[in-house]
């Protein structure tokens, strides 16, 4: 396997700096919670990179990275697909909150992993397929 670029390794190592300044200052506040789920953010998201660059075309989609212009064009579709659903949703929970009082709640947070959730949909959905060709 190839060695990982320049710009990968950096942004891998300044993730990991990023959690250690996360859970030292942390610590140093006297917030042990804070301090480790800062640092298991950073280092999370370093894993994530990390992983999604040695995947293949699913990875590139969601990363957005070398990608060519048909997946480009998957992510820029899903992408309206989800910002379409979001705003679809804030309506709806600006109606509510407007016509029966219902104040944001735990369907707050049920919203963004609705909208996170359409935009892999839409991903699979409007990602290239790979053509066989027919004999």
């Amino acid at each position: 396997m190839a060695r990982p670029a320049l710009k990968d390794r950096l942004f891998t190592a300044l993730c990991v700096l990023g959690a250690v300044v996360v859970l030292v200052g942390g610590m140093a506040r006297g917030n042990p919670r804070v301090a480790v789920v800062g640092a298991v953010f950073f280092l999370g998201y370093a894993g994530l990179q990390s992983v999604t660059r040695r995947l293949t075309p699913a990875a590139r989609l969601v990363s957005g990275s070398e990608a060519d212009h048909a997946e480009r064009m998957a992510q820029f579709r899903a992408t309206r697909l989800a910002g379409q659903v979001a705003l679809l949703v804030a309506g709806v929970g600006l109606g509510l909150e407007l016509g029966v009082e219902w104040g944001p709640g735990l369907w707050v947070a049920g919203t963004a992993l609705l909208v996170v959730a359409v935009f892999v949909m839409g991903l699979a959905w409007f990602s290239p397929r790979a053509v066989t060709p027919r004999r």
